[in-house]
């Protein structure tokens, strides 16, 4: 029962992994039809999973173990290598999962620090202001904010 548990986590994990890579490619080809598709599907996904991890304590503690770990390390089933096998498959698509969550969270951290360089580029619009330290040492504050004027102004 435990294994078949397991074996059901590590489909979902695909399975969720395959949306996130939808999501990227919805996200790098401006599809946003599919952006909330993916991001439903992913939401389900994730219900799914924690579902299953409640399921896997239950079945732990009827057989009175406290964690998958504790299963195999105190444990004398045959079934333990299986477990132990299933259960770093489980930790290597975790570790997948991450790298392809990374990855979008890049896409969309470029993509908001290229919004802001045309912004300031077109329009002269800078969202944090630029100081400069002021040489004049006759009272006032030392430091002068920079507010130029926008630059498609200047070039009218």
């Amino acid at each position: 029962m435990l294994i078949d548990n397991l074996k059901n986590e590590i489909r979902v994990f695909d399975s969720m992994i395959q949306a996130f890579r939808g999501l990227e490619s919805a996200v790098l080809n401006r599809q946003t039809d599919m952006l909330s598709r993916y991001a439903v599907t992913i939401e389900e996904l994730s219900l799914e999973i924690s579902r299953l991890e409640d399921e896997r304590d239950v079945i732990l503690k009827e057989m009175g173990y406290q964690s998958v770990k504790d299963y195999i390390d105190n444990s004398t089933a045959s079934d333990v290598p299986q477990v132990a096998y299933l259960a770093a498959e489980i930790v290597e698509k975790l570790n997948e999962l991450t790298i392809v969550m990374e990855s979008i969270r890049q896409i969309f951290e470029f993509e908001n620090h290229y919004f802001e360089f045309l912004n300031n580029l077109v329009r002269g619009v800078n969202p944090s202001p630029n100081y400069s330290f002021n040489q004049n040492k006759q009272g006032g504050s030392p430091y002068t904010a920079n507010y130029s004027s926008s630059r498609y102004d200047s070039l009218k």
